[in-house]
């Protein structure tokens, strides 16, 4: 393939393959020798099996993809309602044979027009949304959870071209967590700006968006010296510190100090059994 055009020559070659977004540009990879479809039976046994690759390491010895929510809820036993299907794979990885480095700025032109459609349909009106909000906020304010996130659906019928239309994206919005898996019947396209995990050598890190906040040291002081709690607990966001009382009284009387000192914070109380 021609160096200079190669997304187009590879887009026009119908492989799949897929970009993914690295510290200094993008990552490619193709050539997949494997295609692994994951469900609820299998996930474990794949995992296993892959912890075990044998030293040294080459830049292609690894899996890419994605698995879904349901399955992530079923690794760590978190039992959820049956959800619609829609006839797509609950997680899919790909073995690579090639690898390729892409600069921050993808090179790619779409080569015909495409039939596009402006309007979006949306799986839920501002009255059923206004339900959902109001159920799980008297969950909030009973001490239930502290963070909910309700998803919402937009759906368009259109004629795309997907490589083009993540290179436009990512001139736009160049999120950490970019990619795009284009394979022959369907492509996926992300701009998260939740990194959660990224693997350095022997180096891990987690840099999760939802429910983050620059940590207040003073609020955990302030609360450790507040009526002599058992413990005093921040997250490792920094969005939430809960201290624990041994009776009502000491609690419901922290609660109205706090308040006073700190204005523009929620604060709730909760039982716990």
């Amino acid at each position: 393939m021609n160096k200079k055009n190669y997304l187009l020559d590879l887009n026009n070659s119908k492989k799949p393959f897929i970009i993914y977004k690295s510290d200094k540009g993008f990552d490619l990879y193709t050539d997949f020798s494997k295609k692994i479809i994951l469900n609820n039976n299998n996930i474990e046994k794949f995992i296993n099996k892959n912890n075990r690759l044998k030293l040294p390491y080459k830049e292609t010895d690894l899996f890419i993809g994605f698995f879904g929510y349901e399955i992530l809820n079923n690794l760590i036993e978190v039992k959820i309602k049956k959800q619609k299907t829609i006839n797509f794979p609950k997680g899919i990885f790909y073995k690579p044979e090639t690898k390729i480095k892409l600069p921050n700025n993808l090179e790619y032109k779409k080569t015909r027009s495409l039939n596009s459609n402006d309007l979006f349909k949306i799986n839920i009106n501002k009255k059923s949304y206004k339900v959902i909000f109001d159920k799980f906020k008297k969950k909030i304010k009973s001490g239930e959870t502290y963070q909910i996130k309700i998803c919402t659906k937009y759906s368009n019928k259109s004629e795309i071209d997907a490589l083009d239309f993540f290179s436009r994206l990512v001139k736009s919005n160049m999120a950490p967590e970019a990619f795009m898996i284009k394979d022959k019947d369907y492509s996926i396209i992300s701009c998260s700006p939740e990194n959660l995990i990224t693997k350095k050598n022997n180096f891990i890190t987690t840099k999760p968006i939802a429910g983050t906040l620059k940590k207040n040291k003073k609020l955990k002081s302030f609360l450790e010296n507040l009526n002599q709690p058992l413990f005093v607990r921040m997250t490792g966001s920094g969005s939430v510190i809960v201290a624990y009382y041994q009776n009502n009284q000491d609690c419901e009387l922290a609660k109205v100090k706090f308040k006073r000192k700190f204005k523009n914070y929620w604060c709730n109380t909760s039982k716990t059994i």
